[in-house]
């Protein structure tokens, strides 16, 4: 897995790659907070399987989806609540 908290692009996913097949992994995991620049996304299609790109919106969702599925001690360092509200509805 890689982070970066800037706009990432085909540099950071090549450098990835390029650590993969270093160490032999079957898949990693491109974080980069500010999204993704076009050419990155063009060229991770490619390797749908193997390369995943996470911005901050799929950062977010993915850990509001398993937060109840994480240990304790991890939640403790993470605290967070579900709140739930009315929703005005215009027919």
């Amino acid at each position: 897995m890689q982070v970066k908290t800037g706009q990432a692009g085909v540099d950071e996913l090549r450098s990835l790659r390029g650590l993969l097949d270093h160490i032999r992994a079957d898949q990693g995991l491109l974080v980069a907070w500010g999204g993704f620049k076009g050419t990155a996304k063009t060229e991770a299609q490619s390797e749908y399987f193997k390369m995943k790109l996470w911005d901050a919106n799929d950062v977010l969702q993915n850990l509001f989806e398993a937060y109840e599925l994480i240990s304790d001690s991890v939640r403790s360092e993470l605290p967070l609540q579900r709140v739930w509200a009315l929703v005005s509805t215009n027919d």
